[in-house]
């Protein structure tokens, strides 16, 4: 696995723009995105800004009850699913997590998705948010390949 971007963010705005930039940057239908942090450190506003990056224009909320969310647009789906509430690598099969993941029109981003780290099978992104000082956090982006 390697890094391929490291970002500072000093606030929600500014953590959502580096979520629209990795968008815009890096992500293609059939791409997975694992989103991963501490409680309160930004990975729903990252995912906002993924969103918006990708041209989405509805109104983007944590699906931490639904655990996940589907928003539509042309040529491509945006799977948002949250694993915080997840207790085994079966619920997350029970959910449906194949159908989402073969979806070649596809983009699977999920919060708390390294509670399963043996679940990803290459390529994905990971993204991983941690607290530098009160109000700046530091954001990491690596790519894993199939190579290991």
């Amino acid at each position: 696995m390697k890094i391929i971007a490291r970002w500072q963010s000093k606030s929600e705005e500014e953590t959502r723009k580096w979520g629209e930039k990795l968008a815009k940057d890096f992500l293609r239908p059939g791409d997975l995105v694992i989103v991963a942090g501490e409680l309160g450190v930004g990975k729903t506003q990252l995912v906002k800004g993924i969103a918006k990056g990708l041209g989405i224009k509805e109104e983007v909320k944590s699906p931490s009850f639904s655990l996940v969310h589907e928003y539509r647009k042309e040529g491509f789906t945006f799977y948002h699913l949250d694993f915080y509430r997840l207790e085994k690598e079966e619920e997350v099969v029970d959910l449906g997590w194949e159908e989402y993941r073969e979806d070649e029109k596809g983009i699977v981003v999920v919060e708390w998705g390294d509670k399963f780290p043996f679940l990803f099978s290459s390529p994905f992104f990971l993204v991983h948010l941690s607290y530098r000082e009160e109000d700046t956090r530091d954001i990491e982006v690596y790519y894993d390949s199939c190579s290991g």
